[in-house]
């Protein structure tokens, strides 16, 4: 089955979903969210056919949700951590243009979520903690795309996406980041796992911007060489790069 069908498929799936606790909303069931994706993170880049698929923590809470479908999406358009993230991407080789929820980006890359659902602002601020229940409802969706999009290289921000993706894979995740920050994991299906942390504000009170930068340059190199040796692979050569 093609993946368009398949990621319509799931998106549907999703749409009907009801979160089992009162604290988050499915996207779709705020106001004029009228999208055919999961999260809104993938309008901004939601290539089925990705080299490199980003998982972030969550998509903000329902009042700043309403608030950007109101606004054209300005809070996203100004966002320190969407900003940071183009200046990341830009180290893959991977330049974006520009913050545009408009769904045509056609760059080799997927964002979304570990969580999928949107905290109700009456209950959760969206800087407030978030819980492991609310990775283990996702999961599902979140493996949905994994396997729909096959990414070669999956980047988990933060220790929730880390832990999301440890959870899919069957991996005891590390007690800390510290170890696993900025390094190759291999998964059991052959892709790569790469850890960072958050480019928040609040991320980078624990990880500067300095240590994050390297952290993002070490990937690229791992992705560049990996990209080598599967060219050097199909050309039948065993040329070094």
């Amino acid at each position: 089955m093609p993946k368009t069908i398949r990621y319509q498929n799931l998106v549907a799936k999703f749409k009907k979903h009801r979160f089992s606790t009162p604290e988050l909303l499915n996207p779709h069931e705020i106001e004029n969210f009228d999208f055919d994706v999961i999260n809104p993170w993938e309008l901004w880049q939601g290539n089925l056919d990705a080299e490199v698929m980003l998982i972030g923590q969550d998509f903000a809470d329902s009042e700043s949700l309403k608030n950007n479908l109101q606004e054209d999406w300005q809070k996203e358009k100004s966002s320190s951590t969407n900003l940071a993230l183009i200046d990341f991407f830009k180290i893959l080789a991977h330049p974006i243009a520009e913050i545009s929820y408009a769904g045509t980006s056609e760059l080799p890359l997927f964002f979304t979520n570990a969580i999928l659902g949107i905290k109700k602002s009456e209950t959760q601020h969206m800087s407030k903690p978030v819980k492991d229940s609310w990775i283990r409802e996702s999961r599902e969706y979140l493996k949905g795309l994994i396997d729909i999009v096959q990414p070669k290289h999956i980047i988990a921000m933060g220790k929730t996406a880390y832990k999301a993706v440890c959870g899919i894979y069957g991996i005891k995740p590390t007690a800390g980041m510290k170890e696993v920050t900025g390094t190759k994991i291999r998964l059991p299906d052959g892709k790569n796992l790469f850890v960072v942390q958050h480019c928040s504000p609040l991320g980078r009170v624990g990880r500067s911007a300095e240590l994050q930068n390297a952290d993002w340059a070490r990937i690229g190199g791992e992705i560049k060489s990996t990209t080598a040796t599967t060219l050097s692979t199909h050309n039948g050569k065993q040329t070094k790069y």
